[in-house]
């Protein structure tokens, strides 16, 4: 059931992925997602092996769905929460390699040298299987890195915490889960405790925390695009009403945008002094439209404007239109300031 749950997320997040491919944490949460499922397959084949061989064969695959996991959790704290050293992330992943190729290197595994028997115990309910056998002391390869794993995300955890990031609880939540999930294993596989392995609860646990903190992004994000259709459409009824009242008063209205060079105008300005409806506009194009008489005056009133401490201007001027017809213009405006003192935007 877990498992059919982390297919799902995973599908879901895929599709995410699919359809902005920039969105990388969403394509390493489905892997992992994918990863946490087959790992609880082989864990619950792991509780009903019946013969030592059984045993061993499903702890040497468990490794290959585990180094997934891990390297997927270090890729999604560094590309999603943008948090945890990048040296720490490094080691977490090489050494977990080093142990998975270990892993494959021993008969039956990395965690045992022999397993001699399975016996079977009550747990919830149900007979499961637990191994009896010597443990493999390279298996503390493999425990290093969920050491070095834990260290990692506790690193990652401060860095959010300290810059008040609101995905605080789901790194907080991460690295519960990555502890228990790392005593969970240490304890079973040296055979401090006699239980059946049960990480997988706690990797699900940590898909679960991932997936909440994605999808509520994938929420506001449907929330943003929602309040900027809206906004968008008021803007345009904005612009319709200023048309219409600047066509009614025979008035071209315009917003210079200084520093980019950018003219915003009205359909009225455009008729007015001739520009095409899509033609772009600034201030050098302009220039090119006024009177060769007027144009220097023209430049210099701007240019006062800008050396002064802003406020309104008023100037008369004669363009020349694309028919050749001379039409004298009066123009009135105001220049706005930034917080520097210089020239941001200009009105009229």
């Amino acid at each position: 059931m877990c498992g059919g749950a982390c297919l799902m997320l995973a599908l879901m997040h895929l599709v995410v992925w699919w359809k902005d491919r920039t969105a990388r944490a969403n394509l390493v949460f489905s892997v992992m997602a994918i990863a946490a499922a087959a790992f609880a397959v082989l864990e619950l084949a792991l509780m009903r092996a019946e013969t030592p061989e059984q045993f061993g064969l499903a702890i040497r695959w468990m490794h290959v769905p585990a180094w997934v996991i891990i390297v997927s959790l270090v890729g999604f704290v560094r590309l999603y929460l943008r948090a945890g050293r990048r040296w720490l992330a490094w080691a977490v992943v090489g050494v977990r390699t080093l142990s998975l190729i270990f892993n494959f290197g021993f008969s039956p595994n990395i965690n045992y040298r022999e397993i001699t028997a399975v016996r079977h115990i009550p747990f919830l309910g149900e007979s499961v299987s637990v191994a009896e056998g010597v443990a493999n002391p390279w298996m503390l390869v493999a425990q290093l890195s969920l050491l070095l794993l834990v260290v990692f995300v506790t690193d990652a955890a401060i860095t959010v915490w300290r810059r008040g990031d609101r995905r605080q609880a789901l790194v907080l939540s991460i690295v519960f889960f990555v502890v228990a999930a790392t005593a969970d294993a240490v304890l079973i596989t040296w055979g401090i405790i006699s239980m059946p392995l049960t990480a997988s609860l706690f990797y699900q646990g940590i898909v679960a925390a991932m997936g909440y903190g994605l999808s509520y992004d994938l929420f506001r994000a449907a929330q943003l695009a929602k309040q900027f259709q809206a906004s968008e459409a008021a803007l345009h009824e904005s612009e319709e009403r200023i048309n219409l009242v600047s066509n009614v008063a025979n008035l071209g209205l315009w917003v210079w945008d200084i520093r980019n060079d950018e003219l915003w105008v009205t359909e009225k300005w455009r008729r007015l002094l001739g520009f095409a409806e899509s033609e772009p506009v600034s201030f050098d194009r302009v220039l090119q439209v006024v009177h060769p008489e007027d144009r220097e005056r023209m430049k210099q009133l701007v240019q006062h404007a800008f050396e002064g401490s802003g406020g309104e201007y008023e100037n008369e001027y004669r363009i020349t239109r694309p028919d050749g017809s001379i039409r004298w213009m009066a123009g009135h405006g105001s220049v706005e300031l930034d917080e520097r003192g210089k020239p941001a935007f200009a009105r009229g």
